[in-house]
C-alpha cells in the first residue's frame, strides 16, 4: 500500500478505497495531514468487519446511495444524494455494511490525527482520534472546499503548495468545528500579528519568494501554529497568506519584466510560480494583462 492511499481493513485484509491517482506531490499527507481518493461505488456492495484507523469525510459527487450499516447493537439506514456528505468517525468497526448505488462517484478525505497534530504544533483541538456526528449531512462550504482541493491536487498543484496547504487547513478546520473539539475563540476574532511577527513573516517571504512556500514555514516565522497564524494573518492584513504571497510574487515579477534579458519563463521561475502558464494566468486574472503585454507596455 502507498503512503498516500486511504486504507481500511475489511475482514482482516487491508484494502485501499481507490487506486492511487498519479498526482504530485506524492507526499501530500506529510505536509497537510490529509489523504484523498475518488472512486465509483459498485451497484451492490456487501462488506464485513470494516475498520478505518482515522476519520474519513466523503462527498457524493454524483448519483445516489442507500446503505445499511451495523455497529454492534446499532443499525443505521442512510440515503444519500449528490452533493451530500458522509462522516466515518474513525476507529470504529462496522460489523456489516450493505450498499446499493446508482451512478455513484465518491470523493473521500482521510484526516490523519498525528500529522495534523504535528502541523499544528500540538493543538489537540485539530487532532482528535475520532469525530462525533451524524453519518450523513449537508454542508455546501465543506463540499466546495473538498472539491477545490481535489481539483487542485489532481491538476498537479499548479497554484503552489501554499494554496493546497491553505485549502487543507480550511477543510480540517471546518470538519473539526462541526464534528470535533474545535470551537471559535472570541479572542481570536480580534487578535492580530504583532509588528515583530509581521516583520519576521515578511522577511521570510522576501527571502524565499522564488521557492515553494508552505503555510507551516510562514507560521513558524511568526512562532504560531498554522491555524492560529492563518486567522491572525487575515485579521491583520485583510486577506489570506496565499493571496498575500501571490501579490508579492506579481509585484516582483513586474519589476523583473523590465529586464528584457530575462525570458518570461525565467521571470516565472525567479518569482516562485509553478509554471509560466500559472504566471500568465495569474497576471491576466489580477492585472488584466499577460506578462508579454505588461513587458510591451514597459
Amino acid at each position: 500500500m502507498h503512503a498516500s492511499e486511504i486504507v481500511v481493513t475489511k475482514d482482516q485484509r487491508l484494502q485501499a478505497l481507490a487506486s492511487q491517482p498519479a498526482y504530485r506531490p506524492q507526499d501530500l499527507v506529510h505536509w497537510t495531514g490529509l489523504r484523498l481518493a475518488q472512486f465509483r461505488l459498485p451497484e451492490r456492495v456487501h462488506d464485513r468487519h470494516i475498520h478505518g484507523a482515522h476519520p474519513i469525510i466523503t462527498l457524493l459527487r454524483s448519483g445516489r446511495t442507500e446503505s445499511h450499516l451495523r455497529y454492534g447493537q446499532r443499525e443505521v439506514n442512510t440515503q444519500c444524494r449528490a452533493g451530500e456528505l458522509m462522516c466515518y468517525r474513525g476507529g470504529l468497526e462496522i460489523e456489516q455494511a450493505r450498499w446499493q448505488a446508482s451512478d455513484a462517484t465518491l470523493l473521500s478525505v482521510e484526516l490523519d490525527p498525528q500529522r495534523l497534530l504535528h502541523c499544528e504544533q500540538g493543538d489537540e483541538r485539530l487532532a482528535p482520534p475520532v469525530l462525533v456526528g451524524a453519518p450523513r449531512f449537508s454542508d455546501a462550504r465543506l463540499a466546495a472546499t473538498l472539491q477545490a482541493l481535489w481539483d487542485e491536487v489532481i491538476a498537479g498543484c499548479p497554484r503552489g503548495r501554499l494554496y493546497v496547504d491553505s485549502l487543507s487547513l480550511g477543510l480540517a478546520s471546518q470538519v473539526h468545528t462541526r464534528f470535533g473539539a474545535l470551537q471559535p475563540d472570541r479572542r481570536e476574532a480580534a487578535a492580530r500579528l504583532t509588528p515583530a511577527q509581521r516583520a519576521h513573516v515578511q522577511a521570510f517571504i522576501e527571502a524565499h519568494l522564488g521557492e515553494p512556500i508552505g503555510l507551516v514555514e510562514l507560521a513558524q516565522a511568526a512562532g504560531l501554529s498554522r491555524y492560529h497564524f492563518a486567522r491572525l494573518f487575515r485579521n491583520t492584513l485583510g486577506h489570506s497568506p496565499y493571496q498575500h504571497v501571490l501579490q508579492q510574487r506579481v509585484a516582483r515579477a513586474r519589476r523583473l519584466l523590465r529586464n528584457r534579458a530575462l525570458s518570461l519563463s525565467e521571470v516565472a521561475l525567479r518569482t516562485g510560480f509553478a509554471s509560466q502558464a500559472h504566471f500568465s494566468d495569474t497576471c491576466r486574472r489580477l492585472l488584466g494583462s499577460t506578462p508579454g503585454e505588461l513587458r510591451a507596455r514597459g
